[in-house]
């Protein structure tokens, strides 16, 4: 064998990386580079080496999702009083929540459509607001209140013939009896790299985006795990748990999106979730729902701040729907919403025995307080962009409102918001809770809650067997802001982005809440003179 000379093992060598480079052009440069690197100092290589982690540093952001809420944030709808060169960032029209942006401006900047499915639990909706959605190839399904005349039996089925649009009843089995409603608020948009999720008072009618005014939660949850704080993990079971609830077995949600739920990042929640389910709850089960759960949240966040349970406090309620009240209700909930543990009011002989101290109680300090915001029959009739043809989200039965056992003194004027003139005349279909001190000021005390619980027994449930005992007619579903240290800024900055006014006015004299039957009767009596 010929003896090869040191020039010719270079030349070899030569050969052998030209042709490897040849090959793959990526190794073209890392070749290169290292030819380049041989004669360099070796702090001249590192500094290489640190060029090239920047690069890698810098891909890696520019495939970063950009969310719009990487923290739950509360937001309004955008109603078509509002002028456009006046609408506030929280102010969200439909559409523009179907956007990984949801703050772009959709009309002019035609954004890419990248929302693959979605979730959406309602009252009611309307095709000619969800319609737009399906043809763009959006796999739907919407979950919704059983009409049906056996409501025992669950109903899926396609809608109007688009493969892609599935309609969903949950039985009524628990609570057909009873007549509740189904009637939670949220949505699951699932986008490629994040589900956005939705809760709020908001259903699927062309008027629940234009007309009616809405407070929702929005938050946006990525591909990815990091450790969770106890809030954040209580979201991601609660939420998942509540789902299955009202799903049926053979339909879970994560089938339904094509989604591993594990597999996002519940990081940064800053609520508490509050759900009613129907049914009757003891024992453990007895503080998981309702007003129950209300109770026990406030008690777990008041301690875990080291904050004093106050004795007394405000809770100004603004609510669409009247149920039935009494005194005692008014009261079970009132001691709720201080956090303290709910007991039973005395009866009987136990009552009279204590009646006197009670009375010299209530002499030497105030008592807790709970204040209805619902709109003035005057206010619908007189004052709205919408009048009366749009007033149909506001219940409230004439037979309640005049039985002489009914509290009257609670009701408090709905108006529309100091913070932003074009909340004037607003109707409204939110629904919010805000717990104060007696002095109505916003501080780190103070608890917000927003989501679809009107002021019922049968959206929060009533106690039964001696306190023991929880029964809940509805299915609901709500956020609440708790106490928290340091939290009274975002506080008042929600105070400031609701659609009414805060503290409200007391109702005058001549004024009476909307009651519709009221309405028509009359109008009929007014016919009825004319024609005589």
């Amino acid at each position: 064998m010929k003896k090869r000379t040191l020039q010719d093992l270079s030349e070899e060598q030569d050969q052998i990386n030209s042709s490897y480079i040849e090959i793959n052009s990526v190794q073209k440069e890392l070749y290169l580079e290292n030819q380049k690197r041989l004669k360099e100092k070796q702090k001249e290589k590192e500094q290489i080496v640190v060029i090239e982690d920047d690069e890698i540093k810098q891909q890696i952001e520019e495939n970063e999702v950009q969310l719009s809420f990487p923290i739950g944030t509360f937001c309004l709808n955008c109603l078509t009083q509002y002028p456009t060169d006046e609408k506030q960032p929280h102010h969200l029209p439909f559409i523009n929540i179907l956007y990984e942006n949801a703050y772009i401006d959709v009309k002019t900047q035609k954004p890419k459509k990248t929302l693959e499915s979605a979730l959406m639990t309602c009252f009611g909706f309307e095709d000619e607001l969800l319609e737009p959605i399906v043809k763009s190839g959006v796999q739907l399904f919407i979950v919704y209140n059983n009409d049906n005349q056996n409501k025992k039996l669950e109903v899926i089925e396609k809608y109007n013939n688009y493969p892609n649009w599935m309609v969903i009843k949950p039985s009524k089995l628990s609570s057909s009896i009873y007549g509740g409603a189904f009637h939670p608020k949220i949505w699951i948009l699932k986008f490629p790299k994040f589900i956005r999720i939705v809760i709020g008072s908001q259903n699927l009618h062309v008027g629940d985006w234009t007309i009616w005014s809405q407070a929702m939660w929005i938050q946006d949850f990525k591909l990815g795990k990091s450790e969770l704080d106890q809030t954040s993990q209580e979201f991601k079971t609660m939420l998942r748990e509540f789902l299955y609830e009202i799903l049926p077995t053979s339909h879970k949600f994560e089938d339904l999106l094509k989604i591993k739920y594990d597999d996002y990042d519940f990081k940064d929640v800053n609520i508490r979730l509050i759900t009613s389910i129907p049914g009757r709850f003891v024992g453990n089960q007895l503080y998981k729902y309702g007003m129950m759960r209300l109770q026990s949240v406030l008690y777990q966040e008041l301690c875990n701040n080291k904050m004093e349970i106050p004795k007394q406090v405000c809770v100004t309620y603004q609510t669409t729907s009247i149920g039935q009240l009494d005194n005692n209700y008014i009261d079970f909930a009132l001691q709720c919403c201080t956090g303290r543990v709910y007991k039973q009011p005395l009866t009987g002989e136990q009552n009279n025995k204590k009646v006197n101290q009670m009375i010299i109680n209530q002499q030497e300090e105030e008592q807790s307080k709970l204040k209805l915001i619902y709109p003035t029959a005057d206010y619908i009739e007189n004052q709205t962009h919408g009048g009366v043809d749009f007033a149909n989200p506001l219940h409230f039965k004439k037979q309640l409102y005049e039985n002489p056992k009914f509290p009257k003194h609670l009701f408090y004027k709905y108006q529309g918001s100091d913070h932003y003139y074009w909340h004037t005349g607003n109707i409204p279909h939110l629904k919010v809770m805000i717990i104060t001190g007696l002095d109505e000021d916003i501080n780190d005390y103070t608890s917000i809650y927003i989501g679809s619980h009107n002021f019922s027994q049968g959206a929060w449930g009533k106690m039964e067997k001696n306190a023991t005992q929880l029964y809940i007619a509805n299915t609901e579903l709500g956020v609440l802001y708790p106490p928290k240290k340091n939290s009274a800024q975002l506080k008042q900055q929600i105070i400031e982005q609701l659609s009414f006014k805060f503290p409200p006015l007391k109702y005058e004299k001549d004024d009476v809440p909307w009651i519709v039957e009221a309405y028509y009767e009359k109008l009929y009596k007014e016919h009825q003179q004319q024609n005589k």
